[in-house]
């Protein structure tokens, strides 16, 4: 039956008269994300259309007939994170089982209007159109109860870098993704040192807001610190080449929570303060993610490392667990604590002492919990199942009440594991890899669409209740993140055949789609389907040593055919119209041609032409830097200097310092974009302004929807860097940013701008 039917959008089509007034009727009581809904809705018809829907009180307030209306319920007749999309004529229901389900309808619309979401943002497609209502009657709700990520750290490319607005940005995608899990892997002291998301110790050690008293050195990636076992070398941003100094606004790249504590925090109070710090962008950002319907989910690895400051007072393992939880009940919001199983399990034999010791500390974590009245779900993860022995005897062992979940072994060269479907009776989660992180990983693109395909249909066919996909950069993962997401809702293009099943399924469909939203082109979408799961990384890793850009002696001239792709998607560049469609497609180009000019640099260095190597490396780096477009951009140009086999070796083979000049094209950054703030916030953008003279000036152009603008100037930080702080939300806004370079060039951000802006919907 129908709860809540609170909203009725009146809109009309290009055949409306000038009398009639469209607008979205939303009762003052409807539930928050009901009222988001009815905001999205508005935001993308105006981004599609160019019409801007006022919203009212009741229907009085209306003016004129109407016959195209959207309303918008919530029905208790469905299950609460199924949504419904039923026209009637010209007329739209948008209802779900629940407020966060009605929302997830309406960028279910969004997406009939054209519009696609990925982790670092929307895609709109260019030009306008009329609005019309397609008929529609369709019913969907999720394959798994929780979809979600599992983004990591501890390399420059994760979240390390992630600041409060990085992870609200990202939750805000999640919504729109219709995934509502965020999971956190912290590594413990000794790896070497303690990562800060989760803090241990003893209840007396924090006050009543958990702000803690006593602490230990704690460390997340930062330029400045980097141990010699993960073969990166202590950089300063200044010494940069080819323009990549001026993206950084500081000697060190490093996250907020470590700002003026690099290289590390060493006395007591700044050793709190880094905690403190990451407990606060955990309570703002995990508030948030309630809101967003995200549960969130943060935790250690098992058995417990206790750090040694903490075991000169204590060694009593369920005594730091209590004081552990009580820190995070005092702190912040969480759902879910996940206790990590040894990553030894992937490739050690049948060792009964390890899987007892783990077992048991498992238990105290259990009665830990019950202790304390711990309002969060503890839940098993690790780098496998299970101990090899029995991948599933943890389930044999555990209450019910604990999910189990796992990443796929091998950097997800191989599939979710089997031993899924042996495990019955509660909650599992299977972990996909979006990316690898060994060989060059994170250096380069990694296109599984076709794997998040596979895994997702094994994690359904083993009954798996859960489908996150672990990562660490945003946007080069659009295409995996998109297959991920979609298959955790519909599998309707799975056909089952009596072969095994290959480890990537077809993505011809999926493709066509993905390149007609990003870029108008369908055609386009064949290269990336020829170059999906893990051939292009192929092309370059082969024969070298983990992570190193080693020389390779085979001739170019009998390699580059590998690289044909990149020639015949520049030749589709003319074909494609639009501002925002041309920078989506520049966007690959520039990457393709970095990916290729990786392999280059390395025939150069084993031909022994030095000339040819700084050549391709000029080319290399130049076109990486034109693609930086989120914190996970600004940590590829970090590893193309901190890490020795890179910049360099390649510096070495070369034989001539790099020029520290920027050689490609002028452009502005913004690399943390949040479009959903809350009521009186005041979002502060960090605009680059990347050229070869610095820039006379950076300005953002700010307004209402559709209203007046109004000029915000950009404060000159250092560098390239510039920020702005807008003014606090009221109303539903949009802005763009103008810059002028010293030679006359103007710039600006979106690529669509003014035409199409970037907008920011205000919620309760």
């Amino acid at each position: 039956m129908i709860k809540y039917a609170v909203i009725t959008a009146l809109l009309f089509s290009a055949a409306c008269t000038a009398l009639d007034e469209p607008v979205i009727i939303c009762s003052p009581d409807a539930p928050s994300n009901v009222k988001l809904a009815a905001k999205e809705v508005r935001r993308y018809v105006y981004l599609r259309t160019g019409r801007l829907l006022n919203i009212v009180a009741d229907r009085s307030d209306t003016s004129g007939p109407s016959d195209v209306k959207f309303t918008f319920a919530v029905d208790t007749a469905l299950a609460d994170q199924e949504y419904r999309l039923k026209s009637s004529g010209n007329a739209l229901t948008i209802s779900g089982g629940s407020e966060i389900a009605v929302l997830y309808g309406a960028y279910a619309f969004a997406e009939k209007l054209g519009v696609r979401f990925y982790l670092h943002g929307d895609v709109v497609p260019d030009g306008k159109i009329p609005l019309v209502i397609p008929p529609l009657n369709e019913n969907h709700k999720p394959i798994f109860s929780l979809r979600g990520v599992n983004p990591w750290g501890w390399h420059p490319q994760g979240i390390d870098a992630w600041s409060t607005d990085d992870y609200k940005a990202v939750l805000t995608q999640l919504a729109k993704l219709r995934m509502n899990f965020i999971g956190i892997h912290s590594y413990p002291e000794g790896h070497p040192l303690a990562e800060p998301t989760v803090w241990h110790g003893l209840s007396v050690d924090f006050d009543a807001t958990g702000k803690v008293k006593n602490s230990y050195p704690s460390r997340y990636f930062n330029t400045l610190h980097t141990p010699q076992a993960e073969n990166y070398i202590p950089t300063r941003t200044s010494d940069f080449s080819f323009g990549g100094a001026l993206l950084f606004d500081d000697e060190g790249w490093a996250p907020d929570v470590f700002r003026s504590y690099m290289p590390l925090p060493s006395s007591p109070e700044e050793c709190n303060d880094v905690f403190n710090r990451m407990a606060e962008q955990f309570h703002d950002a995990f508030t948030f993610a309630r809101k967003m319907g995200v549960k969130t989910c943060i935790g250690t690895e098992a058995p417990l490392t206790i750090p040694e400051r903490v075991s000169q007072r204590t060694r009593d393992v369920r005594t730091i667990y209590e004081g552990t939880f009580l820190r995070i009940m005092a702190s912040h919001p969480l759902d879910y604590y996940w206790l990590w199983t040894p990553e030894s399990w992937t490739w050690t034999g049948n060792k009964p002492e390890q899987y007892a010791n783990t077992l048991a500390d498992i238990n105290l974590a259990i009665e830990a919990a019950r202790n304390v009245n711990a309002p969060f779900q503890l839940a098993t993860a690790g780098w496998v199942l299970g101990p090899e022995h029995d991948r599933s005897a943890l389930h044999n062992d555990l209450p019910r009440d604990i999910p189990m979940s796992a990443i796929n072994r091998n950097t997800g060269l191989t599939e979710v594991d089997s031993a899924f479907a042996r495990i019955e009776g509660r909650e599992k989660w299977a972990i996909p890899w979006l990316e690898s992180d060994w060989h060059y990983g994170l250096a380069t693109i990694q296109l599984h669409a076709g794997r998040m395909r596979r895994d997702a249909v094994d994690a359904r066919e083993y009954g798996c209740t859960g489908l996150m996909g672990l990562h660490w950069r945003t946007d080069i993962l659009g295409p995996n993140v998109s297959a991920l997401a979609q298959a955790a809702w519909d599998q309707s293009w799975y056909v089952q055949s009596a072969t095994k099943k290959p480890r990537s399924l077809p993505v011809d469909d999926f493709y066509a789609d993905w390149a007609q939203a990003n870029f108008g082109l369908k055609e386009a979408g064949a290269i990336f389907t020829a170059i999906d799961g893990g051939k292009l990384q192929k092309a370059v890793e082969d024969g070298c040593p983990t992570g190193t850009l080693s020389p390779d002696n085979t001739p170019w001239d009998s390699l580059s055919a590998q690289f044909e792709f990149v020639n015949k998607f520049g030749k589709l560049r003319p074909q494609v119209q639009g501002a925002g469609n041309l920078d989506r497609f520049d966007y690959w180009l520039n990457m393709f041609k970095y990916h290729r000019a990786l392999a280059q640099t390395r025939c150069s260095m084993g031909a022994k032409n030095s000339d040819d190597v700084l050549k391709s490396w000029t080319e290399a780096y130049t076109c990486l830097l034109e693609t930086v477009n989120t914190p996970g951009g600004l940590g590829m140009v970090a590893n193309m200097e901190v890490h020795p086999g890179w910049g360099p070796a390649v510096a070495r083979a070369a034989g001539k310092p790099f020029p520290k000049e920027y050689q490609g094209t002028p452009r502005i950054i913004v690399t943390t974009v949040r479009n959903v703030a809350a009521n009186d916030e005041a979002l502060t953008l960090k605009i680059i302004a990347l050229d070869k003279q610095p820039v006379k000036s950076v300005t953002v152009k700010v307004r209402p929807l559709g209203g007046e603008w109004e000029n915000i100037p950009a404060v000159h930080v250092t560098r390239a860097v510039f920020k702005a702080v807008l003014p606090p939300a009221a109303e539903d806004f949009e802005y763009h940013v103008f810059a002028e370079t010293a030679t006359g060039t103007k710039l600006t951000w979106p690529a669509t701008a003014p035409e199409m802006n970037q907008t920011v919907i205000v919620m309760e």
